[in-house]
């Protein structure tokens, strides 16, 4: 669809084409590929699953001026332009500081958020950072401080997924250190950060300037009931995250899974959107 502003946002549809909509922002950087991942369990509990690419993603243009809470007025068109006057949301990762703006925007429109290993909510302590993955440490630290330097790391992700040679190889190292239920999963993430990257860097430097803390809107006034999946084994967004938002949301839930990594998505799917659907009915 072409937006207000002339720009084109690009979505996916997975799940029941009938079903009770669910508006997914997917992770950092991830397009709207990603929502293949919850195809199955959303077609099984009965849920429209909606996966955008957000701005400088995929198909969608990139939006120089963006904001978290401009993301809300690009769901409102979005939503206007599906004929949806109510419907729930869910962000994953880098995705979840856009949907909880999102909410916070689009209050009287939204049944219920689901937040998915949720990324950015607080700056989490040097113990934690030290569980933290070194590439992500590194992307955190000069977000604050040098943040269009990102982009060097990003343009050699970028190199590493761009080819689906280079793809291949890349998932064969990560496949023999991962259970084969993680299989499918690994291979949509993947496809999915090499369309994310085809448009270059800037959108994803963009956006993890965009998610660090201090967020432009107060967790008090996000009235509609969270749901949180957090694994405590995330070495990727630590649960102090959704631990801090557990705390400060006025209506919050914290689902934990002390076996599960950032991947909880996976592991938790149908669990995920079987609540989502009981809350938005």
């Amino acid at each position: 669809m072409t937006l207000p502003d002339g720009r084109r946002l690009c979505w996916y549809e997975f799940g029941d084409a009938d079903g009770l909509p669910v508006i997914y922002t997917t992770g950092t950087p991830i397009s709207g590929l990603g929502g293949a991942w919850y195809d199955e369990a959303a077609r099984a509990a009965g849920l429209r699953w909606i996966s955008l690419d957000k701005p400088g993603y995929g198909g969608s243009d990139y939006h120089r001026r963006r904001s978290l809470l401009s993301w809300g007025d690009d769901l409102s068109a979005l939503a206007g332009h599906l004929g949806l006057e109510r419907f729930a949301l869910a962000g994953e990762s880098g995705g979840g500081p856009f949907t909880l703006a999102a909410a916070f925007r689009l209050a009287d429109r939204v049944s219920v958020v689901a937040l998915i290993a949720p990324a950015g909510a607080e700056r989490s302590s040097r113990a934690e950072r030290a569980g933290q993955q070194v590439r992500i440490r590194f992307y955190s630290w000069l977000a604050r401080n040098a943040p269009l330097l990102n982009a060097i790391p990003l343009t050699v992700m970028r190199w590493s997924v761009a080819s689906p040679a280079r793809r291949e190889r890349g998932m064969r190292r990560e496949l023999a250190a991962k259970p084969e239920t993680s299989h499918a999963g690994l291979r949509i993430e993947y496809e999915a950060a090499a369309d994310a990257l085809r448009q270059g860097t800037r959108a994803t430097v963009q956006e993890l300037a965009l998610i660090r803390p201090p967020w432009p809107f107060p967790l008090s006034e996000v009235k509609t009931p969270v749901h949180l999946w957090h694994g405590a084994r995330d070495t990727n967004a630590p649960i102090a995250s959704s631990r801090h938002l557990a705390r400060e949301l006025p209506d919050a839930t914290l689902h934990v899974s002390e076996s599960s990594d950032h991947n909880i998505g996976h592991d938790r799917g149908a669990e995920i959107a079987s609540v989502i659907a009981a809350c938005a009915r």
